[in-house]
């Protein structure tokens, strides 16, 4: 039992490293593992390309090749002392690019209370810091354009010549205080002449507008501007002048071009892209999938939309998880992965990979979005790495876990008598030192195939050892094993009859069980003693 318990802590382990190496080789954070005197001993891609940029050593072995400043340093230091720090740094390109924000979290590494070594994870915040510095930038501008009145203030009389300005007006277009008084409106107008502003502004007790226009600089050059004009009689004289605030919405203008052309971009790629993207209502319903599906599975959007989700991503879930978006929408955590099958036209199902998250749509309904990308060949990797890890890659036959899976299923079963074989192939060594190791391999696989043609359809054989194969013989009684061990020698023994052939023999142990309750890690024990009998008996025969 002591064994068991092993291997299923040495399976335990097993799992966890590999979790722990997938999630250190595939996040996009920076890590790097140190040992206490803060010398990398592990670090992934995202930080040696950190390092690359940012390290003045090409080689960089110390922590502090990278972490130049004296109070990061002493973060780092601090660690070692059973400290968890959480903090922002800066790194200096040495390479004449940009500063590198990081966020970084350090904590110690334990072993059973003793601190062994450090962690350190590096979330690269440098854009988030440019977005915010440039949101600063424009609150700020925003509160000294309130402040300062930054707005072009100008009063123009019933013959269109100004009156009166602010500084501003006067900057804005280019002119001195003292010359502005003898322009009119027309001066610094660009999009429309003298007649079309006296047409147009003929009554000017009538004049409530708010328009965009572009005017027209004492130099030439011209901007945008947002013109507010009002007809008054400011100066309480009887006479209606026209008020007008003006802005100068160059920058927003350009603002808006880049956006326009950022939302194109954007657009172009959603409809573009290698993956498919799908949104889902509230009601389960899809409603929006990217052009490129037809390309992709071969239906086009059409055909897709108005479809219920759940019956386009197939899950293999039981029947009350069948709907993986009916509870999404009231999940609180944004962000999920999900592989789902999805039929093509052709009848086909192939997995894909599926990012959802939650967000609104432009009316502020919740929806969901889907990027999906194929994932066959990934699952197919997985399958070939779990039948790798099942099964001997030399004889073809299942490995050792997998004998002892099935040990172990063995013995929770009440299903009695069972009965178990250990065959040994005798003399693997002489034939390795005889005949070279590549005929020993070809003899052990031969092993295996024979072994195997001698079985029943449910008896499990395995590979345990070197030149050691286990069969579990289920329902099988001490009459029936010896029938199935007289078959397998009989199978070697027309093996080694044939003409050219290399002739090789196994010794086989038995051990019966009948008792539901009798450890069958004993039998297996009884198995190999028994064998080990044998083998003396067929060493003594031969020697004879």
């Amino acid at each position: 039992m002591d064994l068991i318990k092993n291997n299923h802590q040495e399976t335990e382990a097993t799992f966890v490293r590999s979790v722990y190496n997938s999630m250190f080789n595939f996040t996009q954070d920076a890590i790097s593992l140190l040992d206490t005197e803060l010398n990398i001993i592990r670090a992934n891609i995202p930080f040696m390309n950190i390092a690359r940029n940012y390290s003045p050593s090409t080689e960089i072995s110390h922590i502090f090749d990278l972490i130049r400043n004296e109070d990061d340093r002493r973060c780092f230091l601090s660690v070692i002392d059973d400290n968890i720090v959480s903090r922002e740094i800066t790194l200096d390109s040495l390479q004449e690019k940009e500063p590198c924000v990081l966020h970084i979290k350090l904590g110690p590494i334990k072993d059973n209370g003793r601190i062994i070594g450090a962690y350190a994870i590096f979330v690269d915040i440098t854009d988030f810091k440019k977005r915010e510095n440039e949101l600063n930038r424009r609150f700020k501008l925003i509160c000294n354009l309130v402040d300062n009145a930054n707005l072009g203030i100008v009063i123009i009389g019933q013959d269109h010549k100004v009156i009166e300005s602010n500084d501003r007006f006067c900057e804005m277009i280019g002119y001195s205080h003292e010359e502005i008084t003898d322009l009119h409106s027309w001066d610094w107008e660009y999009l429309a002449d003298e007649n079309a502003i006296r047409k147009g502004f003929a009554d000017l007790s009538e004049v409530r507008y708010t328009f965009d226009t572009i005017h027209k600089r004492k130099d030439g050059t011209t901007y945008h501007a947002t013109v507010s004009a009002s007809g008054a009689d400011v100066f309480g004289d009887g006479n209606d002048v026209i008020m007008c605030i003006s802005e100068d919405i160059t920058a927003k203008k350009e603002m808006e071009e880049k956006l326009r052309l950022s939302e194109t971009k954007f657009r172009t790629y959603l409809e573009n892209a290698a993956d498919m993207i799908l949104t889902v209502d509230i009601d389960g319903k899809i409603n929006y999938v990217s052009p490129n599906c037809e390309r992709i599975c071969g239906f086009n959007a059409d055909e897709i939309i108005n479809k219920r989700a759940a019956d386009f991503f197939i899950t293999e879930k039981t029947e009350s998880e069948k709907d993986p978006f009916g509870t999404l929408f009231i999940d609180d955590n944004n962000n999920k992965y999900r592989s789902f099958k999805i039929m093509h036209r052709d009848g086909s199902f192939h997995w894909y990979g599926v990012t959802i998250s939650k967000t609104s749509d432009v009316n502020g309904k919740d929806i969901i979005i889907c990027n999906t990308r194929n994932i066959d060949e990934s699952i197919e990797k997985e399958k070939k790495l779990e039948y790798l890890s099942l099964y001997d890659h030399l004889t073809g036959v299942p490995n050792k876990a997998f004998f002892d899976a099935m040990l172990k299923r063995a013995q929770t079963s009440a299903h009695r008598p069972l009965s178990l074989l250990v065959c040994d192939l005798d003399y693997l060594k002489t034939i390795n030192d005889e005949h070279g190791h590549a005929k020993g391999d070809e003899i052990l696989q031969k092993t295996a195939q024979l072994i195997q043609s001698s079985l029943r359809k449910a008896d499990f054989i395995s590979r345990v050892g070197g030149d050691e194969f286990a069969v579990i013989l289920p329902g099988a009684g001490q009459k029936e094993a010896m029938s199935v061990v007289k078959r397998i020698y009989r199978t070697f023994k027309d093996h080694n009859s044939l003409k050219g052939a290399f002739p090789f023999n196994i010794s086989i142990g038995i051990a019966t069980v009948n008792d539901p309750l009798t450890s069958l890690k004993d039998a297996l024990n009884e198995a190999d003693l028994n064998m080990y009998s044998r083998k003396h008996i067929n060493k003594g025969e031969l020697q004879r």
